[in-house]
């Protein structure tokens, strides 16, 4: 079993990029980044489908937990000091509700407008 958590991601995505880029430079050991839009890349290796993990970021906790959205993110804060507030604060159940709906706006009409990344 793994002793850091996985961040399934879209690095093609503009934003998810400066996002994770944020938790590489200030967390570099915490996690196992893994770039969904590399050409290699097999969702079916982590028992998810490509479409799945193209509408939402997944994280893989140490222990195999599967946390997708909001959830990863609070999950990711957990695992970071100095945003161990941000993960207290998101799981509340008035701010979990509005983040949980946000995301879904985010994911499903935002990103997939946003122009990608140029390699």
């Amino acid at each position: 079993m793994s002793k850091t958590t996985k961040l399934l991601f879209d690095g093609n995505c503009i934003v998810c990029d400066m996002e994770i880029s944020h938790y590489k430079k200030i967390a570099p050991k915490l996690f196992d980044i893994i770039d969904i839009s590399h050409p290699d890349f097999k969702a079916s290796e982590y028992n998810l489908t490509t479409k799945a993990v193209n509408k939402h970021i997944h994280a893989i906790g140490p222990d195999g937990e599967l946390l997708i959205g909001v959830d990863a993110f609070a999950h990711i804060w957990d695992q970071i000091d100095k945003y161990n507030w941000a993960a207290k604060a998101i799981r509340t159940p008035g701010i979990y509700a509005l983040s949980k709906a946000g995301y879904a706006v985010f994911a499903s009409i935002i990103r997939p407008m946003l122009p990608k990344k140029k390699r």
